[in-house]
């Protein structure tokens, strides 16, 4: 109905006109307007795919504190098992975005990853910083040299954290396929089973029960090699980041208002709980995840900046792997900070 039908009609000459019946005629107007806009029903929620190893400790908040359903935001989240499940899914718009260290991104983008063809993806906000992975291998490995004519069990030949394993070994003096040869398992769970085989006698994973009672230790830590690495970065395909600008920019918003909350010593008890729920099956590793998450060394980076530093280093690994030749790009080549500059800009003093 227009405005006019609503409005008194404008008296003729010589007609009185009345002051009630002026606004009898514009509070019809507008109470039937303000009606609707009070009961406007709210757009659905929209769904983003989520692909990665493990939840990050920023989802897990940004879910469970409601920052992201505030956003109009469903998440469904898959755990894959390697560095090749997750990456292809990626490819293959089975996730919309994933969470990963910035490595497999790197390396997919360049066509170095298994299928051999560059991809256009960015690293549009930042996760976590450093990186601790422990190098844990069997009794008969007494030093470094022990490790001469033997196998390491990896995650994928030159992605994920197997380019680190060579840098840490060539600071030890040992060069791959000269000194040692490296085996493509999966995740940190199948490198635990591949070693409890034989197929292996060490590599990047957590000690078990089984694997201590059998001698099994931790030669060294990826701490004392590097000390930047940007891992559990979020990454999206360029076109689907173009084509869902806005739901990008709020999934953005959601994670930094999740870190906000968990680097307040406030929610510590708080966000300890959260995750041990998430984590039933080892609910005393809780706390110990809580204070990693916090860590100025290890911890989730601030508001989901990128870490620059972190990525410079991943390059620099890769060209000790000679995956990379110098000149070696800049970590701009990889990340596009457009998104989360305007989540910045729209979050204001929340």
């Amino acid at each position: 109905m227009s405005v006019t039908e609503y409005l008194p009609a404008v008296p003729k000459p010589g007609q009185k006109s009345s002051f009630r019946q002026l606004w009898k005629g514009v509070f019809a107007f507008l109470i039937p307007t303000v009606f609707l806009a009070c009961t406007s029903v709210p757009p659905p929620e929209t769904l983003v795919q989520i692909g990665g190893f493990s939840r990050e400790p920023a989802s897990l908040i940004a879910e469970n504190k409601a920052f992201l359903q505030e956003e109009g935001i469903r998440m469904t989240y898959t755990r894959v098992n390697s560095s090749f499940e997750l990456m292809q899914g990626f490819v293959d718009g089975q996730f919309d975005v994933i969470h990963t260290n910035a490595d497999n991104v790197i390396a997919w983008a360049e066509g170095q990853g298994l299928d051999q063809t560059p991809h256009d993806f960015i690293i549009f906000m930042g996760g976590r910083k450093g990186l601790l992975q422990r190098l844990v291998v069997g009794p008969e490995i007494e030093s470094f040299d022990d490790l001469k004519g033997k196998t390491l069990a990896v995650d994928a030949y030159n992605t994920g954290y197997a380019p680190v394993l060579v840098y840490m070994l060539k600071q030890e003096g040992l060069t791959l396929e000269q000194d040692y040869e490296m085996k493509t398992v999966g995740g940190g769970r199948l490198r635990r089973e591949a070693v409890k085989r034989g197929e292996a006698v060490g590599g990047f994973m957590s000690l078990d029960e089984e694997l201590e009672q059998r001698g099994f230790y931790l030669l060294a830590q990826s701490d004392a090699y590097i000390t930047s690495y940007a891992r559990g970065v979020g990454a999206a395909r360029r076109d689907w980041a173009e084509q869902n600008e806005d739901l990008l920019v709020r999934y953005i918003r959601a994670m930094a208002r999740a870190t906000d909350w968990l680097m307040d010593p406030q929610n510590k008890q708080e966000a300890i709980q959260v995750f041990r729920e998430a984590n039933p099956d080892a609910p005393e590793e809780a706390e110990e995840y809580y204070e990693e998450s916090v860590h100025p060394d290890f911890g989730v980076m601030p508001r989901g900046e990128v870490d620059r530093e972190g990525i410079q280093t991943i390059l620099e690994i890769r060209e000790v792997m000679g995956e990379m030749e110098a000149p070696l790009p800049s970590p701009d080549k990889y990340v596009e900070e457009s998104y989360h500059r305007k989540a910045m800009a729209s979050l204001g003093g929340r």
